[in-house]
C-alpha cells in the first residue's frame, strides 16, 4: 500500500525543510510506503537545491519536477494528473509542520468508510500558529458540514489537510482546469467529491498551520473585532459570484450524472440571480442553513447578488 504525497513549491526555501522533515517522519503502518512527489512552480530561491537534497538524502522517497510558473491551483492539478498511481495521496502546503500521526489518522478514517470504492477525501482541523510555530488556536471551533449544500457555498476544510483515495483521483483526472473554469485545487476536490463520495472532517488538528504574514486565514491571531470584520469582507468581497458560476459549470459538466436533489441544489445556487424559485431556495430551504451568524451573511449575499 502506498501513500503519495503532492507538494507544490514556489519560493519556499524559508520553511521547506521542516515541513519535508515533518512529512517523512510520519509514523505509518507498517505496511504503507511514503512517497512525495513535488512540483515545483517556477522559485527564483533555493528551493530547488533544497528538494534535490532530500531527493540525494532520501532516494526514491523523494522527486520532483519543475515547471513553468501556474499558480497554486493548476500546480496541484497537475500533480494529481501526472503522479503515479497510489493507494492515497495527500495535499502538502510548503509552510507548514505535520504532526507524526496525519497521515496515519486519515488512512485509517478512509479505511473505515464502508464503501471504500467511491471517492472518498478526508481533511482535518488545523493548529493555527505564529510564524515560529507558537499556538494560537484549532481552525475550526464550530461543526463542519461536508453535505453537497454547504460545500458549494461555505469553505468546509483546509486543503493542506485533504487526504484521498484513489478512486477520488481517478474522478479528479477526467476535470481539464485548461478547458473548463479554474478553481483552487482543494475547493475543486471537494467539489467533485462531494458530488459522487464522501467527505469526512476530524475535528483533531492534524498539522501546524503556520500563519507568516501573507496567509488569507489568520483571523485568528488578530482579535475578535478584526476577525470579524475580515471573515465578512472575504464572504462578500472575493466570492463574488464565483459559486454560481462553478455550480453552473458542475450541472453543465456532470448533469446526467446526478440525482434530481444533487441538480436542484446546483442549479439553486446557479440560477438564482435569474430564477424566483432558486433564489427562494437559497434563502428558505433548510439545506443551506448553517447558524445564525453565518446564515445572516449568506442570506444578505444572496439579496445583494454576491453568490
Amino acid at each position: 500500500m502506498r501513500i503519495t504525497v503532492l507538494l507544490s513549491t514556489y519560493n519556499g526555501e524559508r520553511y521547506l525543510r521542516e515541513q519535508l522533515d515533518s512529512i517523512l517522519e510520519q509514523k505509518l503502518p507498517d505496511n504503507v510506503e511514503l512517497k512525495i512527489l513535488a512540483r515545483d512552480d517556477g522559485s527564483k530561491d533555493k528551493t530547488l537545491d533544497i528538494l534535490e537534497e532530500y531527493v540525494q538524502k532520501y532516494g526514491n522517497v523523494v522527486s520532483y519536477y519543475t515547471g513553468e510558473n501556474l499558480k497554486p491551483e493548476k500546480s496541484f492539478w497537475h500533480l494529481v494528473c501526472n503522479c503515479e498511481q497510489s493507494d492515497y495521496y495527500a495535499y502538502a502546503d510548503q509552510d507548514d509542520v505535520w504532526f507524526p500521526d496525519k497521515l496515519a489518522r486519515g488512512i485509517a478514517a478512509i479505511q473505515q468508510v464502508e464503501n471504500a470504492d467511491m471517492p472518498i477525501i478526508y481533511n482535518s482541523n488545523v493548529m493555527v500558529t505564529d510564524a515560529e510555530l507558537n499556538p494560537v488556536a484549532p481552525m475550526n471551533n464550530e461543526k463542519v458540514y461536508t453535505d453537497l449544500a454547504h460545500v458549494l457555498i461555505y469553505n468546509v476544510s483546509t486543503g493542506c489537510t485533504d487526504i484521498f483515495n484513489d478512486a477520488a483521483r481517478r474522478e479528479f483526472v477526467q476535470y481539464d482546469m485548461d478547458r473548463n473554469m479554474v478553481i483552487m485545487h482543494d475547493r475543486l476536490s471537494d467539489l467533485i467529491t462531494v458530488l459522487f463520495g464522501k467527505i469526512i472532517y476530524d475535528t483533531v488538528p492534524g498539522m501546524y498551520y503556520r500563519q507568516h504574514g501573507d496567509n488569507v486565514c489568520g483571523e485568528q491571531s488578530i482579535g475578535k473585532v478584526k476577525s470579524f470584520f475580515k471573515r465578512v469582507k472575504r464572504f462578500f468581497g472575493s466570492s463574488n459570484s464565483i459559486r454560481s458560476e462553478r455550480s453552473k459549470m458542475l450541472l453543465n459538466l456532470y448533469g446526467d450524472r446526478l440525482d434530481d436533489e444533487q441538480k436542484r441544489l446546483l442549479y439553486a445556487v446557479g440560477y438564482y440571480r435569474t430564477d424566483k424559485k432558486a433564489r427562494k431556495t437559497l434563502l428558505k430551504d433548510k439545506a443551506f442553513s448553517k447558524n445564525k451568524k453565518a446564515d445572516f451573511w449568506f442570506r444578505w449575499a444572496v439579496r445583494l447578488k454576491l453568490i
